[in-house]
């Protein structure tokens, strides 16, 4: 193996990120009656009872001190054709106008999409300050889910799709794993 790494804590911390694929969501949340979005990929389950999500917010994001108010945030899981609204939830477009992207529903006032491969909404259940960021747990409270899987990754700096493996690599059974991720 060929190592790659510089010695640079920072950007060899970035460097490893980047083989780190995640699945991209849009962060949505509604205060002083504006709707407020981002998109982002540091998304995690907590636990799953009670339901609990947590993502990772720069507290330099548009989102940041309205979701801190509000205590009310959804987790749209994006599908592979929702690659255009990325770039708008991005920074591309601003404030309101990123909601004219997409088709957008209102669940007890915070915006979930539509199409989402899953919308999680959530009330915020904890906070916790880390470097330049807050990370927000959410208790869910209402999901809705699609039956199509077909989500949109990030991996390396570009959108990836996932796909099955060959049938030659045994799986695990459902029952053994399980217990391990939930």
């Amino acid at each position: 193996m060929q190592d790659i790494a510089s010695g640079d804590l920072v950007a060899d911390f970035k460097l490893a990120m980047r083989r780190l694929t995640s699945t991209i969501s849009l962060i949505t949340t509604a205060h002083a009656g504006r709707r407020i979005g981002m998109a982002a990929t540091a998304v995690q389950s907590v636990t799953a009872d009670p339901a609990t999500l947590l993502v990772c917010i720069n507290r330099n994001a548009s989102i940041s001190v309205p979701l801190q108010e509000s205590r009310r945030f959804a987790v749209n899981l994006l599908h592979l054709s929702h690659a255009d609204l990325v770039p708008i939830f991005s920074g591309k477009l601003k404030d309101e106008a990123r909601f004219d992207h997409g088709t957008w529903e209102d669940d007890e006032g915070i915006p979930v999409l539509a199409d989402a491969q899953a919308a999680l909404v959530c009330d915020v259940s904890g906070m916790a300050a880390i470097g330049s960021h807050d990370v927000f747990f959410g208790r869910v409270t209402s999901i809705e889910v699609r039956r199509e899987v077909s989500p949109l990754l990030y991996e390396d700096g570009r959108f990836v799709r996932s796909t099955n493996l060959p049938n030659k690599i045994k799986s695990v059974p459902y029952d053994d794993w399980q217990s391990i991720f939930f």
